[in-house]
């Protein structure tokens, strides 16, 4: 019973999708044409009823049932086709296909006319028309679903199957002698019309492209345009940095490069029967990602490890670590940090406008033996480390311990290899080195992308204090 009832639903979401695809389909026309002498001409426009997403481009080719009856002498493209291409003429099947290059068919245009046929007759009788379309799209590479109604030829005064082959009295061009099959029906007989059939020949692709955008700053979206000639069916493209989604298949696709570098792209087109390979060296250039400017920075955190040190700025007490300290006048001050067992901690800090609105600085405090006469004569060489990170407020742990938030400048490191763990909530735990040396600030910077996915990071060392 639960099986007969899962079967009911899906067979009714089918039905009802296809019922949807067939309501919104475009629609194009062909109207029957009589042709009343062998040889006379008609033309036969091609119109499609609407274009809601505008044209990109289209391509299909004519066929004729019965063969023999009647053939395209001519094509007449329209005037908003940049690329006109027409092949075959004249002949039963002619490829047609145009590129709409500068978007004059818009988007919410009612009826568009896509060509116009010239239809010569070549036998009295009656054929059918029809177009067997291969791609046609709107300008956001869309395949538009288009419903085909063929068009009737009528050649003379026949109104049923072809007659035998009469010799057309005109001045154009005599059609070859076709091969007669007779074919004896019951009280009916009647002549089968089978002409010579030219096989249409297979262009040769080339392969190109074009991207939208060429330069800028990571992380950097591009959108490639295929401009390959030939009718290429099948596409691979290589977009040269190495990334989880490096290649794509799709004709036009978009990529998003996130580390900055200079990238060589390929694009590899084939039809039917031939391949081609178009590389475009050093074609994408990224740069660094443009840092944002933070605001004033007039507000302190200080931080220390351990943290209950007392807090002094210019022999001015201000409380114990950690100590946010507030409003303080863009200049250089003298900060010295005291906590008993500890040596105390002296270093100069600057307070600027324009570089960041909270400057969160934390200290690594050596402890010393003083209390029972084993006083340090060689204290240990060491660095600081400023991080900066985008987003800010980004715990930073040291070595297994907290030390505060990004943009934090941690002083008194010992030189050496210290542990480094970034961690926000949302985003990916980070988890990297730093490599202190003596007498100098590494500064480490790092950008992350929502949610997840860990962009970039810039390493630079400087003198300090």
């Amino acid at each position: 019973m639960k099986n007969k009832y899962l079967t009911s639903i899906l067979t009714i979401c089918m039905v009802s999708l296809f019922l949807c695809g067939t309501v919104w389909a475009e629609k194009i026309s062909l109207e029957d044409i009589k042709i009343s002498t062998v040889g006379q001409k008609v033309e036969l426009p091609v119109l499609l009823d609407s274009a809601p997403g505008g044209i990109a481009g289209y391509k299909f080719t004519t066929s004729f049932a019965p063969a023999g009856v009647a053939q395209v002498s001519s094509v007449t493209m329209p005037e908003w086709a940049g690329i006109k291409v027409v092949e075959g003429t004249p002949g039963e099947k002619v490829l047609v296909s145009a590129l709409d290059l500068e978007m004059k068919v818009e988007a919410g245009t009612g009826q568009v006319q896509i060509c116009t046929l010239g239809i010569e007759g070549l036998y009295e009788g009656v054929a059918t028309l029809t177009l067997d379309i291969t791609e046609i799209t709107d300008d956001n590479g869309n395949p538009i679903s288009a419903e085909l109604s063929p068009a009737t030829i009528t050649v003379g005064s026949q109104t049923t199957a072809p007659v035998p082959v009469q010799t057309p009295q005109s001045s154009s061009p005599p059609a070859p002698t076709p091969e007669v099959t007779p074919e004896i029906q019951e009280n009916n007989p009647v002549v089968q019309v089978t002409p010579p059939v030219t096989p249409t020949p297979v262009p040769t692709v080339v392969a190109d492209f074009t991207a939208q955008l060429q330069e800028g700053s990571a992380p950097m979206t591009v959108f490639f345009t295929d401009n390959s000639t030939g009718y290429p069916t099948k596409f691979m493209w290589d977009f040269g940095d190495e990334s989880s989604d490096n290649t794509s298949p799709l004709q036009n696709p978009q990529h998003i490069y996130r580390i900055p570098g200079v990238y060589t792209v390929s694009l590899t087109a084939s039809n039917s029967e031939y391949t081609n390979t178009t590389e475009k060296i050093g074609f994408i250039t990224v740069k660094p990602m443009h840092l944002p400017v933070r605001g004033a920075k007039n507000n302190v955190t200080i931080f220390s490890v351990p943290d209950g040190a007392e807090v002094y700025l210019n022999n001015a007490y201000q409380g114990v670590t950690p100590a946010f300290l507030t409003n303080l006048t863009s200049r250089d001050y003298q900060l010295r940090l005291h906590k008993e067992g500890y040596y105390d901690v002296v270093s100069p800090i600057s307070i600027l406008d324009d570089v960041l609105p909270t400057f969160i600085s934390g200290f690594v405090m050596m402890p010393h033996l003083a209390e029972i006469g084993a006083l340090s004569a060689n204290p240990p060489q060491t660095g600081a480390a400023y991080i900066v990170s985008y987003p800010e407020l980004v715990n930073v742990t040291i070595d297994d311990t907290p030390v505060g938030k990004t943009d934090i400048m941690v002083m008194n490191l010992a030189v050496g290899t210290h542990n480094l763990t970034l961690q926000k909530e949302g985003y990916e735990p980070w988890n990297d080195t730093l490599e202190i040396k003596n007498g100098l600030a590494v500064i480490q910077t790092y950008h992350y992308e929502e949610p997840y996915f860990s962009l970039n990071r810039t390493v630079e060392y400087v003198q300090y204090p």
